[in-house]
């Protein structure tokens, strides 16, 4: 089970079986874990810099959680296309002028939060951000989703009826435990008519999405209405009708969610992204050390081929192979954060050479003719033979390096199977003759500029 339905499936219980007194409790004890694992992951120094560096937003974004969670608030986040009315939606629900409005599109270029405690103890933060759809907005966009990413409550804006590119951002965004409301605004544009044909023909597009009591409509910032009027003489005179702001459904489906929810609404939703984001560091985790292995393996396979292919001494030749290969696994120890010392890489490095030897005797045995034939050669014989020595010793380390990583990456284990299993994989998933090919390649090419 992963960590969304595990929580999912810890939310439906509490909520099922706990009662009001025990409620406060839990709600207090896990926003305290949330609050725990969202600053060890933060703090935790096994995570190279450069993971940090390639997940800066994300970073950025666990810090909102830990402050958001510290400070006891709910995140209420306004999404949706350009000029679809957010800024003056918030505007109107804070009842002052705390976001920019303008005519043209694009106005809100940058995230932007204001304080909002007209609900009862309940702090709580509306953020603006950038409008999608936008030409050239992509940075814009990133940034909204980030938000919604975050958002205990997001407050998706439209004008018109949902176009088939706001039901995929609405897809995209959806997330199981965020409250998404679906808030027409410019109501005050339709008639009582068409406004029962847009409610009728929202809850077709968004179902599965969106349920019935989160689709409210607003008037954030109406239009003044004319009113024309005749006199006696038939002259006509007009009159500009002020209309008053309209935003208290959407309002009071915010109270009547923080009623039900409250603020483990908001620890819930970090710890779903906290997981999301140990996910993701892991994953990068996994492809750094991946290549980082690699690397190591190819540089003392390159050497070892090298070293085996110069050196005119049988015996050294041995020696030289397997002084690098205990290297060689230290090394590898190391990148994947678990090192070990002399004595046990040497004995690791044993054990894999006897599961390699006993699936490829024939290679070893290649190697040792070759080794011999390379004292009593000369000239381009000599060249000949050291090169298909160390393309040959390239290629057993090679194999000794995959297989050592798999044990690393099983946590210093071979897991149920054991070495053999695990060297016979590894025997039988490289391409041998392209390796030897590329080895030989590489060895005479240094052979011959030296």
């Amino acid at each position: 089970m992963d960590l969304r339905k595990r929580w999912q499936k810890i939310w439906r219980k509490w909520r099922l079986k706990s009662t009001d007194k025990d409620n406060k409790s839990l709600k207090s004890d896990v926003t305290d874990r949330t609050l725990d694992s969202l600053k060890e992951l933060l703090n935790d120094e096994h995570i190279p810099a450069t993971v940090r560096m390639q997940l800066n937003d994300e970073y950025q974004q666990v810090q909102q959680l830990v402050d958001k969670l510290e400070n006891q608030q709910v995140h209420i986040v306004a999404f949706g296309k350009v000029s679809s009315g957010k800024s003056s939606l918030l505007n109107a629900l804070l009842g002052k002028h705390a976001f920019s409005t303008s005519p043209l599109h694009g106005e809100t270029k940058t995230q932007k939060s204001s304080n909002w405690n007209e609900y009862n103890d309940q702090s709580m933060v509306v953020i603006d951000t950038p409008g999608t759809d936008e030409v050239a907005g992509e940075q814009r966009e990133k940034m909204a989703h980030n938000a919604a990413e975050i958002a205990d409550i997001i407050l998706f804006v439209i004008d018109g009826d949902l176009t088939q590119s706001q039901l995929q951002q609405l897809q995209l965004i959806a997330q199981p435990n965020t409250q998404i409301l679906l808030v027409l605004n410019k109501a005050d544009l339709y008639t009582d008519d068409e406004l029962e044909e847009l409610n009728q023909s929202l809850l077709e597009k968004t179902k599965g999405i969106i349920i019935r009591d989160n689709i409210v409509f607003t008037s954030a910032a109406p239009l003044p209405q004319v009113l024309i009027k005749h006199d006696r003489n038939g002259k006509e005179t007009r009159q500009k009708i002020n209309v008053e702001i309209d935003v208290s459904q959407v309002k009071q489906r915010i109270w009547d969610i923080l009623e039900q929810d409250g603020k483990t609404l908001t620890a819930l939703n970090a710890s779903l992204f906290a997981g999301e984001i140990s996910e993701k560091i892991a994953t990068k985790i996994t492809k750094l050390r991946s290549s980082a292995a690699e690397k190591v393996v190819t540089t003392y396979s390159i050497a070892k081929g090298i070293g085996v292919a110069f050196n005119p001494v049988p015996v050294a030749d041995l020696l030289i192979a397997a002084g690098l290969d205990v290297a060689m696994i230290r090394k590898l120890s190391q990148v994947y954060g678990l090192p070990i010392v002399g004595k046990e890489a040497t004995k690791l490095s044993i054990t894999i050479m006897a599961q390699i030897a006993a699936l490829m005797g024939a290679v070893w045995g290649v190697n040792l003719l070759s080794s011999a034939l390379k004292t009593v050669s000369a000239g381009l014989s000599t060249t000949i033979t050291a090169g298909a020595q160390g393309a040959l010793a390239y290629y057993a380390t090679y194999l000794v390096g995959k297989i050592a990583e798999q044990y690393f990456i099983r946590g210093k284990s071979w897991g149920k199977q054991g070495p053999k299993q695990v060297a016979k994989d590894i025997v039988n998933n490289l391409d041998k003759t392209s390796i030897l090919s590329e080895a030989r390649a590489k060895i005479l090419q240094r052979i011959k500029s030296k």
